[in-house]
């Protein structure tokens, strides 16, 4: 109100004394002139209007950019009317930006909170980029394929076919495993010969490579040796090696029991996978020395050096992972699996007489540290899958015997 009273045009305040109390005001920049020009309305509500002439907002004057001082508002309970008509001089730039950084500052914190859900995350505005530059390049990648493709269609035809006899004949001898006494002798036989003819049949077609060259560390009678002959050579070399491995793997299962029993035919088929698993990572060395090296050494012999020593180093990690598993599975093999001890009649008795896992009387019953009793070769057969106890899952063994099913290895062994 006393601000409001020093407005007037008959109040005695100087200028520099009304606004010697607002912040952000140097009393030395407020002059007589900048007032006389401005028409004050104050009308019932709390605010504060500032009516400027049209020829005033034209001729405008000298203004701040950023937030400066503004007038406070009224009490509630004054409620003064009074006029003065418009001059047509300079118009009052400090009360100018007093309604100017009032009006701001109520409606900028509304727009602000309304602008800031409906702006993107930076990572979704990228992920829009890419799924547009997918959309828009989507048909030249396909062209692009197709063309790869095109040009290598009879490797692709040949490793997409050895793949899936890999996976058929897999998948049969796992399943032939499992059936234990029940196995057929003559499926056996015949993925010996399938797989058998698959060989033949890939090493006379493609003759003039000489691919079997690498089955004995030997370089294959290759025209080019690019990237992708060097995947196919090893792809092709990968799968022959499967096979061997299936193949050896149907002879232990052609074997009779009294030869070899059931419950240590697992162990064989560990040690023979560990052993094929170090064959195949061995095998692709010489290839890969000659790709990194090139057909002329001399152009590149520092680079082609380093990488080879690089390339070596990572390898040996690898061989000797694979040459401790191969330790382990000896081990396994020369030692004897127990799982338990023997069980007694009032042990056998107390359990139904019948072994949970095959629904039939017990035969050699093996009652485990938490005193369920089930059959030894039932237990060999469950614990080639498993670890636990069948029925209280316990922790019978400390690690999972892998490969001790038949399944032979379906990695890609590329480098």
């Amino acid at each position: 109100g006393g601000v409001l009273d020093c407005l007037k045009p008959d109040s005695s305040a100087s200028p520099q004394q009304m606004f010697s109390g607002l912040v952000g005001v140097p009393p030395s920049s407020v002059s007589s002139a900048q007032l006389q020009a401005a028409g004050l309305v104050l009308g019932s509500p709390p605010e504060v209007f500032i009516q400027m002439t049209a020829a005033s907002r034209e001729e405008g004057g000298p203004h701040r950019t950023e937030g400066g001082a503004f007038l406070p508002r009224p009490p509630h309970h004054h409620h003064h009317h009074f006029h003065h008509q418009p001059l047509q001089h300079r118009t009052s730039s400090l009360l100018q930006q007093a309604t100017s950084a009032a009006g701001s500052e109520r409606h900028g914190s509304r727009e602000d909170a309304q602008d800031e859900p409906s702006t993107p995350a930076p990572a979704l505005s990228e992920l829009k980029a890419v799924v547009t530059w997918l959309q828009r390049g989507f048909p030249f990648i396909l062209i692009l394929l197709a063309k790869v493709c095109f040009q290598h269609q009879l490797g692709i035809a040949v490793c997409l076919g050895m793949a899936s006899t890999f996976a058929y004949a897999n998948s049969t001898l796992r399943h032939q495993v499992s059936l234990r006494e029940d196995r057929s002798v003559l499926v056996s036989l015949w993925l010996v010969v399938f797989l058998g003819g698959n060989v033949v049949y890939v090493f006379y077609t493609f003759s003039e490579e000489e691919l079997q060259n690498s089955l004995i560390f030997a370089k294959p009678n290759l025209s080019s040796f690019d990237f992708f002959d060097l995947i196919w050579a090893v792809g092709i070399t990968d799968f022959i090696l499967k096979y061997v491995t299936i193949g050896l793997k149907c002879f232990v299962l052609f074997l009779p029991k009294i030869a070899l029993p059931f419950k240590s035919r697992g162990k064989f088929y560990l040690l023979i996978e560990e052993l094929s698993q170090l064959f195949r990572a061995l095998v692709p060395i010489q290839l890969w020395y000659k790709y990194i090296m090139g057909e002329d050494p001399s152009n590149s012999y520092f680079l082609g050096a380093s990488l080879i020593i690089i390339y070596s180093l990572c390898k040996s990690f690898d061989i000797c992972g694979r040459i401790s598993a191969i330790r382990k599975a000896v081990v396994i093999l020369c030692s004897s699996q127990s799982y338990g001890t023997r069980a007694g009649s009032q042990q056998c008795s107390e359990a139904g007489d019948v072994c949970a896992i095959c629904q039939a009387d017990f035969r050699d019953p093996i009652a485990l540290h938490c005193q369920h009793v089930f059959c030894e070769e039932c237990l060999g057969l469950w614990f080639e899958r498993e670890r636990t106890c069948p029925l209280c899952r316990a922790n019978v063994i400390e690690t999972q015997r892998c490969w001790k099913d038949g399944t032979t290895s379906a990695h890609f062994q590329i480098y």
